[in-house]
């Protein structure tokens, strides 16, 4: 099978198409970087008040939350791969959130947040990786931390015992 382009700077409108995160629960807004070979993608989302997890009263999102942006890269990741290589999509489940740390409480509203995600443990369908976010897209050091194991499948039904 012939391995199809994808370029490396992927706005939203194309991200769409590659996440099954729809919605208020879509938080990426661009990949600027990728590699399907090294297990590797940055992507960045804006902070706005648009975003699931924004607090009013904080006029941002809390740092908690960043786990959920760096998991939406590993999808991101995972579309892109499929894509690549001509395969059919997988659906993916988050297994674990592992040494989570945050240096900041907020990931202020009108701010640019980056991820970097680099797979470290592939292990039949369950993959692991490292990553970090940057509370703004030029920080040298990351704001939050994380080891986020997920799986993939390619049934849904017969992996949680449901008869068809």
């Amino acid at each position: 099978m012939k391995p199809i382009t994808v370029n490396q700077y992927i706005p939203h409108d194309e991200l769409e198409t590659l996440l099954p995160h729809k919605g208020k629960m879509f938080l990426l807004s661009r990949v600027t970087q990728h590699d399907v070979f090294e297990h590797t993608i940055t992507s960045e989302y804006d902070i706005t008040p648009d975003c699931i997890f924004y607090e009013e009263t904080l006029d941002g999102v809390p740092s908690w939350a960043g786990f959920e942006f760096m998991a939406q890269g590993i999808s991101a990741l995972t579309g892109i791969t499929n894509k690549t290589l001509g395969r059919k999509p997988r659906p993916g489940f988050l297994l674990s959130v592992v040494d989570f740390m945050a240096s900041v409480p907020l990931l202020k509203n009108g701010t640019t947040i980056k991820m970097n995600v680099k797979e470290d443990y592939r292990a039949d369908d369950v993959y692991r990786y490292n990553c970090a976010l940057y509370a703004h897209r030029g920080d040298a050091e990351p704001a939050a931390t994380a080891k986020i194991t997920v799986m993939e499948t390619d049934d849904v039904r017969e992996l949680f015992g449901e008869k068809q």
